[in-house]
Parts: C-alpha cells; sequence; structure tokens
C-alpha cells in the first residue's frame, strides 16, 4: 500500500467512543474523518430500503455507490448524501442497528467497501475510524488506536443517545443485550473480525472522559 499521508486508525467495538474521539482529534488536527461505520450504515439502510434488490452482485454495488452516491470527507465526519438528500437520523435508526452486523459480515459488501475506503488514502491526512482499520483497511497506518470499555458502560451511552427519541420499558436491556449480540458477531465473523491491530495503543475508556482520551492519543502523536 502506497501512501504519502498520516493516517492514525481508531478501532474498537460499539459505543467505545471511537466516533466522539476521532471526531474530536480529526478538528484538532484538521485532518479528514472517515467513519467507516457510516458507509456500512448506509449500505444496510438502502438494503432494507430496497430489499436487497441492489445488492445481488458486487457489481450493482459498484455501480450504485458511483452513479447514486456521493461521500463527503471532513475533519467533522463523514457525510453521504443519497439523491442530493444528507443520510443522518436513517443511519442510526433501529432497523439499521438491528442489521448493520449481519450486512457487515457479508464478504462481497466488506471487500468492496476495504477497497473504497482505501481510495482516500492520498487525498489528505486521514482519521480513519471503525472496526477493522488497523489491521485490514489500514495496516500499515502510522498510529493505530484501539479504544474499548465494559459492556454495561458502553450500554449506558448508547442508552442515553436513543433515550429521547425512545421511551418504552425495558430499553436499557434491549441496548445491552444489542451490544453483546454485535460484539459476538463482529469478534466471530470469519472476514475481518474485531480484533486489536498489531501494535495499537490500547486506551480502556470506561472511566475516561473523551477530552482524557484524546489527550493520551494526541501524546502518542506527539512522541511520533
Amino acid at each position: 500500500m502506497n501512501k504519502k499521508n498520516f493516517i492514525i486508525t481508531i478501532d474498537g467495538p460499539a459505543s467505545s467512543g471511537k466516533t466522539t474521539v476521532a471526531r474530536i482529534i480529526s478538528q484538532k488536527l484538521n485532518f479528514l474523518l472517515l467513519e467507516s461505520g457510516n458507509l456500512y450504515r448506509a449500505v444496510t439502510y438502502l438494503w432494507l430500503e430496497f430489499q436487497n434488490k441492489f445488492l445481488e452482485n458486487l457489481d450493482n454495488l459498484k455501480k450504485f455507490f458511483e452513479q447514486e452516491i456521493k461521500i463527503e470527507l471532513l475533519p467533522s465526519g463523514t457525510n453521504i448524501y443519497w439523491k442530493d438528500k444528507l443520510l443522518k437520523d436513517e443511519l442510526r435508526s433501529k432497523e439499521v442497528e438491528e442489521k448493520v452486523s449481519e450486512i457487515s459480515a457479508i464478504k462481497e459488501i466488506r471487500n468492496f467497501l476495504t477497497e473504497f475506503m482505501r481510495s482516500f488514502i492520498n487525498r489528505n491526512n486521514l482519521v480513519a475510524e471503525g472496526r477493522d482499520m488497523g489491521n485490514v483497511v489500514f495496516p500499515e497506518a502510522d498510529l493505530k488506536i484501539f479504544l474499548t470499555a465494559r459492556e454495561e458502560i458502553r450500554a449506558k451511552r448508547r442508552y442515553k443517545q436513543i433515550i429521547g427519541k425512545e421511551k418504552r420499558k425495558n430499553l436499557y436491556k434491549e441496548v445491552l443485550e444489542n451490544i453483546k449480540v454485535r460484539d459476538r458477531l463482529d469478534s466471530e465473523r470469519e472476514i475481518a473480525p474485531l480484533i486489536i491491530p498489531e501494535g495499537a495503543y490500547v486506551i480502556d475508556t470506561s472511566y475516561l472522559t473523551p477530552e482524557e482520551v484524546v489527550e493520551k492519543i494526541l501524546q502518542k502523536i506527539r512522541q511520533r
């Protein structure tokens, strides 16, 4: 893999703080932010919209991304547009949450998106956030970070994100169970399982603020 720019990868399980930390780091350093989760969520959302019709073969998926989807990388995040509409809340729906791990495990989809994400490598300095950024997509990254946290704490974080949108009994239990199921699916999938990348700096975010995590990462960058 040929590269000219500085690449930071931030991996970890759901709700470990990847997105928040990656966004702060990107804005502080003025790096572009590649949120791989948004790409997988977009494919999942479209899978639900079209009932798998556009995923019947890889050529259809490639054509769809080339003709229908616009990807915008900014220090503030990865924006995905479909028919000039920014997909935002659509990517965080309950239906997408429940399906994204299954869709992400499909070999053809994963291989396509891996190559698609690598196409951004020479555009600018990059922070790449996801679950296999450091070990599969950008194995030669200049700095690899792996964030983790206790299941219960990650579930509480996710619960706080959605409690304003969904108020129903046993919501926290549902969120915790979803976290556990997603961890299992992500860790046990045959293609690009969730693992700590070789040489990664591991940070347990359970009892740290995002700012404290960011400072630890910035210290590592200064050492480079």
